[in-house]
């Protein structure tokens, strides 16, 4: 055989392995994905939800529907954060495979996916309390991707972006009760068994100023101020029903009037170091919207439209409060109760000033 043959079949074999080869990275890079990628929760009909079940550093949360949204059952079913709830079943909705780990049950132990030792767990119920779907989440490796499993398989996969599961019941609620504008505030008053004052704001400047300071004194501005601001952002750090909370004797006060006549009231209870508080609103202009017979200008329209949304909002507060105590955070709890001789100071006298000369009175 001539050289020319030898040189001619020696590239065609060697053709024939990166042929081989690369077809055989192909077809295993096809199995790997046709087997792998994909959504671990596959066709999941969220409207036949009826309850969450969430089990997160030995707590366990139950969310049940109610009406148009779900409930906490964990706090004598306070409304739970539809935001919150949505943000849950996306995640989980979201939650991508990378490639099959295990098929074996003897093997959830080791990779943290069993009921005892996981991470997390969280379950789809149907109206009956059967399991529709779920995510035991399991170990997290180095590279950021965890093991995970559906509910009702032993089929172990290797995923990304596995939920955030939270582990307080009050992680799936909106926390934030009241949320106003320092500049719509008229007046506050706080009331003690010891007495009540009353902060009100400056006509122009806006300043939080102390009704009733004594001689001798001055107002401290920030402290008055932090009393005053209490209502532009009130949050709550736990929720109970006001029948879980019978024994609580609420005999102190705050109210906020705005500028738009709603007046928000404030009972305060305080045992055990902890502060607790039930909510009410009303709006005291008791005036009628009326629509008159002539044509309105724009402006009194949006005077009348701003007053029937000021009133749907103190309604929707009141309903919203109603029946519930409130756990505050102890900084807050000091601005609703501070005491008013906490608020005023001595006002110092400068020794090396002049001393005041006072003018002789005018000869009748």
């Amino acid at each position: 055989m001539s050289n020319k043959k030898l040189s001619f079949l020696g590239i065609a074999a060697i053709i024939s392995v990166v042929l081989a080869v690369f077809v055989w990275q192909y077809d295993s890079n096809k199995k790997s994905v046709s087997a792998g990628r994909g959504s671990l929760i596959q066709g999941l009909d969220t409207a036949a939800i009826a309850e969450i079940s969430i089990q997160k550093a030995g707590k366990s949360i139950s969310l049940k529907r109610v009406d148009n949204g779900f409930a906490v059952v964990n706090k004598s079913m306070y409304p739970a954060s539809n935001r919150e709830i949505n943000e849950l079943i996306t995640a989980c909705l979201d939650v991508k495979t990378v490639e099959v780990c295990t098929k074996d049950k003897a093997n959830h132990k080791d990779l943290g996916v069993t009921e005892e030792n996981a991470d997390g767990i969280v379950k789809f119920l149907d109206s009956k309390g059967d399991v529709i779907t779920g995510i035991v989440v399991g170990i997290q490796k180095d590279n950021g991707m965890s093991y995970a499993r559906l509910v009702n398989s032993d089929e172990v996969w290797l995923v990304q972006s596995v939920p955030w599961l939270k582990p307080s019941p009050t992680d799936y609620v909106v926390t934030e009760l009241v949320s106003v504008n320092k500049d719509d505030i008229v007046s506050v008053q706080v009331g003690s068994p010891d007495g009540k004052y009353t902060i009100v704001a400056e006509p122009n400047s806006g300043k939080a100023i102390l009704q009733g300071v004594p001689a001798g004194k001055k107002q401290k501005d920030s402290d008055c101020d932090a009393v005053f601001s209490v209502m532009t952002s009130l949050a709550f750090d736990d929720v109970n029903a006001v029948a879980d909370k019978a024994d609580l004797k609420f005999d102190r006060e705050y109210t906020c009037l705005l500028a738009d006549s709603t007046l928000y009231t404030i009972s305060i209870a305080q045992k055990d170091s902890k502060t607790y508080i039930k909510c009410n609103s009303e709006f005291t202009d008791k005036e009628p919207v009326k629509k008159e017979q002539s044509v309105e200008s724009q402006e009194a329209l949006k005077k009348k439209e701003a007053k029937l949304l000021a009133k749907e909002k103190a309604v929707n507060f009141q309903q919203t409060c109603d029946g519930w105590v409130y756990e505050v955070a102890e900084y807050k709890a000091k601005n609703l109760t501070k005491p008013k001789q906490e608020l005023v100071e001595d006002i110092v006298v400068d020794a090396n000033a002049p001393a005041e000369t006072k003018k002789p009175e005018n000869p009748a």
